[in-house]
């Protein structure tokens, strides 16, 4: 297959998931500001940009490597989607959002700053606390199959520690879910277990070399 069109594989599946999702939700934009659109519009330009460049630097050997590009291109941007990223530029344009989200923090409205608490109100089998484990667990595995930083477990558990505050943070600002400081706990541990499953998964498949080269360079990473 050509090098070009092997890109564009990587990058079409993300495109048609992100073109559905906005037409499909076109119609509570409408009443946006333009200046939140203008921001919209440009983390888009630069959420694409960098799938691109990352699709451009790699290369794709085989079916295995664009499958696992394309599909945390998509992993990513539903993650996104899920906790209510897009969300957050209509939120903010309603009036007074800053003073009523200090409110929020104030009267702990869905909002929960004492750890495990989650712990006191759900079951550990509780769809509550299953999804945020699971949310990031790709993420565990997709960090060092994709980059050398991820192959070190303080990376894996300091990137996924910061993407799930700033899930947190995102939710606080826009009230799409409650604002939990056991989330940040759990998705990172959801994390730890992704990591923990790569491992193992390569333990079990070095002898015959089929993640890592002799040189443990791995083979379905192409940096």
């Amino acid at each position: 297959m050509h090098l070009l069109a092997r890109k564009v594989l990587v990058l079409l599946p993300v495109c048609l998931v992100a073109f559905w999702f906005f037409n499909q939700r076109s119609t509570p934009y409408a009443h946006v500001g333009i200046n939140r659109l203008y921001f919209l519009a440009l983390t888009l330009i630069l959420l694409f940009t960098w799938f691109i460049v990352e699709t451009v630097y790699r290369k794709q050997r085989n079916l295995i490597q664009m499958f696992l590009q394309s599909s945390f291109f998509i992993y990513v941007f539903m993650v996104l989607t899920l906790t209510g990223y897009f969300i957050l530029f209509r939120e903010v344009s309603a009036q007074d959002w800053w003073s009523k989200m200090q409110l929020r923090i104030q009267h702990r409205d869905h909002v929960n700053l004492t750890l495990l608490q989650v712990f006191k109100i759900y079951k550990f089998s509780d769809k509550q606390v299953l999804g945020n484990l699971v949310m990031l667990l790709p993420l565990g595995i997709y960090l060092p199959l994709l980059y050398k930083l991820g192959r070190k477990p303080l990376n894996v558990i300091v990137i996924s520690f910061m993407a799930s505050a700033g899930i947190e943070l995102l939710q606080l600002a826009t009230r799409f879910r409650s604002a939990d400081v056991d989330d940040i706990l759990l998705n990172t541990l959801g994390a730890c277990m992704g990591y923990v499953i790569f491992a193992i998964v390569r333990s079990m498949t070095a002898a015959d070399g089929s993640l890592y080269n002799n040189n443990d360079t791995p083979l379905i990473s192409t940096r």
